[in-house]
Parts: structure tokens; sequence; C-alpha cells
């Protein structure tokens, strides 16, 4: 009979091969041994501890081959999240602010604590799903705590460190976006009443130009004197994290200013035009405001108290803007333009509710003022007993 051969060992020569599956390749190393019955039983026994190791995951090629090219592959095997974490952070340092302070926020009080210490290796989809369960929070904000995790983990399988990324399997689930919740024209009258009869004339004007412009709270902290014409301003940048970028839609807009609006910036023009570049300063401490935390905690959240108004962010002035100009029979497509929505489709799903409404009016006063209009001639009653 002829002689029994191994799986996976092969005589090459006067050397031994041992073949093996890892990460998905076939992996071929040659052990420069005679290929005698005992060198043979002996690479049985490392092939037996290669395949052993990769089964549960501590297999490190450099141990093993040190030489070969896949040692590289395997030379972070060991590595933590934390690690992970630390380099992926500062490999997407380019970040806008914003969303690498967000993410940083999301990695130090979700994940960190729970996975900082564990390799990458033996992070599981099953443990993802079970910590996200635990996090009470909106489904929107489920999806963006994700976000790290699963590109942390991404970068880590294209460098090899891992098989798979078991947080790509996870999918994120759908949120439904939050409807505006605009104020009507007497509550913003009430407002602005408010904060005109209380807090600094600036406030005033920052809120009503807030009102009556559309601009986002991010564009209207980075509104510039030099941007501001007779009957419009140019809307080129927004400030987040007190960082200057560009806009939302990455375009410059043009706003048309109503008569309010127009009103507010001649008001703001004798506070800050001979002072700052900026439009809108915060007159305590006579510098740019670097978000809108503080005119929202110190001026807008007691206002709204005050009138037993329920409460909403200041970016409500945004869709407040909307909305009027909508009911008032503006045209959504001006309004797309106003508000600087990329496309008439955002426009027409945000507010189809308004637009509908306005529609409806001005249709209604058309069949009023067709159908029972004073002058439209009237049927006359036949005498009694003709």
């Amino acid at each position: 009979m002829g002689q029994r051969r191994e799986a996976g060992i092969e005589e090459r020569g006067s050397s031994i091969r041992i073949v093996f599956q890892w990460r998905g390749m076939r992996c071929r190393e040659t052990l420069k041994i005679e290929p005698t019955k005992t060198n043979k039983q002996y690479a049985a026994g490392l092939l037996a501890e290669i395949k052993r190791k990769i089964q549960i995951g501590t297999f490190n090629y450099a141990d093993y081959f040190p030489n070969s090219a896949k040692a590289a592959t395997g030379k972070n095997i060991h590595l933590t999240f934390a690690d992970a974490a630390d380099t992926w952070l500062k490999a997407n340092a380019q970040l806008a602010k914003s969303s690498f302070i967000t993410y940083q926020k999301h990695l130090n009080k979700h994940w960190l604590p729970e996975f900082g210490k564990r390799r990458l290796s033996e992070i599981t989809y099953t443990e993802l799903m079970a910590h996200l369960a635990q996090i009470k929070v909106t489904p929107k904000t489920r999806n963006n705590i994700l976000i790290p995790m699963r590109r942390i983990l991404d970068a880590a399988f294209l460098d090899g460190v891992i098989e798979t990324n078991p947080a790509a399997r996870i999918r994120n689930v759908k949120a439904q976006k939050a409807e505006p919740d605009p104020f009507t024209l007497p509550e913003v009258d009430r407002i602005l009443g408010h904060i005109k009869n209380t807090y600094d004339e600036q406030i005033l004007n920052y809120f009503e130009f807030a009102f009556f412009s559309g601009l986002r709270t991010s564009e209207l902290i980075d509104l510039k004197w030099g941007d501001v014409e007779a009957d419009l301003v140019v809307v080129r940048s927004a400030k987040v994290e007190g960082e200057s970028k560009s806009t939302k839609t990455s375009q410059i807009r043009y706003v048309e200013l109503n008569a309010r609006a127009k009103a507010a910036l001649k008001r703001q023009k004798l506070h800050t035009h001979l002072k700052s570049n900026y439009v809108f300063l915060n007159p305590i401490t006579g510098k740019t405001w670097s978000d809108q935390r503080s005119q929202s905690q110190v001026y807008w959240t007691p206002t709204l108290k005050k009138l037993e108004l329920h409460h909403r962010t200041p970016y409500q002035t945004r869709h407040t803007f909307a909305t009027l100009m909508l009911m008032a029979g503006a045209n959504p497509m001006w309004v797309a333009r106003q508000l600087g929505h990329a496309n008439m489709k955002i426009t027409l799903e945000v507010y189809s509710k308004w637009i509908d409404l306005a529609d409806k009016s001005r249709e209604l006063d058309k069949v009023n003022n067709a159908l029972f209009a004073p002058n439209m001639p009237q049927e006359k009653t036949s005498a009694a007993g003709s």
C-alpha cells in the first residue's frame, strides 16, 4: 500500500509545505525541513495548532511565519477597538469640525466604555446589536451613533485586521422626519414684542431677521455686512461649532428681503456696521456668536416659557418664514430659492400641508367671488298668485 498523505501536508523536494485557509485566502507556507516521518508529524501538529487558533480568532501570522508577505497583514490581529478608534479619528481629522466632534462624542459615550479594551477580532454582530438595543434614543440618533463604529470596523476590514465587518450587517432603522412646527404670525409678534421689552435691541433684530429671512441659524450667525445689499443678502457660508464653512448645499444663494427683514437690518446697522464684519454680535461680549446655544438658552427658551408657548427650537423660525410666505400666496419655487433647497422636491415634501392649505384657500376665494359676489344677478321670486 502507498504512504498515506496528510491533508494540508505536501512534500516539496527537500522541504515540507503546509496549506490552510485564513481570511478567505488559501495560504501555503514552506517549512525548511526534510520530509521525514517525524518531520511530517511535526508539520501536522503545527497545522492543527494554526487551524485551532484561526478558529478561535487568536492566530497571528507573524508569530509563525515572520518572513511571509502575509505577516504584515496579520500583525495587528491583537489591535483593540480603542487603538483602532484613535487611529481612525487621526486619519479623519479633515472632517468638518461638527462631524468630527459628533463622532468623537458617540465613541466616548456609547462605544469605548463597552468595547474599548476588546480586540477587534472578538467583536461580534450579536454584541453590537445587543448594545444598540440598550441605547434609548430616537431612530435617527441611533443611526448616527452607529456611523463611527461601522466606519472603524470597515477600515480594519480593509486593512486585513478582521475578516469581516460585523457592523456592516446592521441596518439603519427608518427614522421619520419631524414635521415643521412653525409659529403663526400673531405668535411671532408676541415673541418679538416680549423680546423687545425684555432684552437688548440686537436680540430683537436677530430674531426678527430670522423669522422674516428664512436663513438657517448657522447662516444667520455667519452673515457679514459685505454680503448685505439694499434689497437682498448673499448667503455664502455657515458657522458650526465656531467654524465657518460652506452652506449646507455648498452653493451661494441670494435671499430677497421683505420689509420686516429690511427693518431688522436697518436697526442692527446702528449697532455693528462700523464695529465688525459680522452683522450679528453677542451684545454682552461684543463678539461673534459661535453657535445658537446661547441665544436659545438665554433668550429664546425663557421667552417661549413666559408666553406659555410650547417649546420649539430656534430653527423653527426658518419653518415659520416658509409657511408664512406660502400661506400668503408666494410661489413655491420662489420660496425654495429663498430657503436654498437643493431642488423643488424638498420644498414640496416638507411644506406640502401648507401649500395645500394656501391653494385650497385661494380656490375657495375664487368660488366665493364667482358664486356669491354682491353684484351678481339674483333670481327673481314670482309674485304671489301670479
